[in-house]
């Protein structure tokens, strides 16, 4: 997988995953990358550099417990892949790419910096903005979430990208989960 498909399924996920922080969407149950938040005591700790990193990292996993729980309630999840349990193989390059960012946070692309800046006061529609699929994706409701088709010849990051914008328009206080299942 290229750097720059990493790159863009980072970003894509740390976008929907800073959406998700209790202040903005209470998807989840973190505030750590907001300034008055986690951010604050995270920067005490590890310094300017590391600590918008770190938070993104909590960001992520908290995300991914939040998918991880609506996925164990579904039937045959075995193959259920989602915006933040994608493929191991995209799991593990994303995770790597997370790490080499903090070994060299001095390479961490603009875009993404400004995801984690602290001091940004973000609102649900600025983040939501940023994501733009170059198509909507189709999607069939059901009582697990939202399934999506994956579009054979569609990369992983633009199949991640569709989840995104079917996930940014989630009501305030209610994630749904939206995922494709490998055949």
């Amino acid at each position: 997988m290229r750097r720059a498909d990493i790159d863009k399924i980072l970003y894509t996920q740390l976008i929907i995953a800073r959406m998700g922080e209790k202040e903005l969407m209470n998807w989840w149950n973190t505030d750590i990358a907001y300034e008055m938040g986690g951010a604050d005591f995270l920067k005490r700790l590890l310094g300017d550099t590391l600590a918008p990193l770190s938070a993104g990292e909590g960001i992520l996993k908290a995300a991914r417990l939040k998918e991880s729980q609506l996925i164990n309630d579904m039937p045959d999840n075995q193959n259920v892949y989602t915006l933040f349990r994608p493929e191991p193989d995209v799991d593990i390059a994303v995770e790597e790419r997370l790490r080499y960012f903090k070994r060299y946070p001095e390479t961490l692309p603009e875009e993404i910096a400004q995801i984690l800046d602290p001091k940004k006061d973000w609102r649900p529609d600025q983040l939501a903005d940023l994501i733009e699929p170059e198509k909507d994706p189709e999607s069939t409701g059901s009582s697990f979430g939202k399934e999506v088709q994956k579009t054979v010849g569609l990369g992983m990051a633009d199949i991640i990208i569709n989840m995104a914008s079917i996930v940014k328009k989630n009501e305030k206080g209610r994630y749904v989960l939206c995922y494709y299942r490998e055949v």
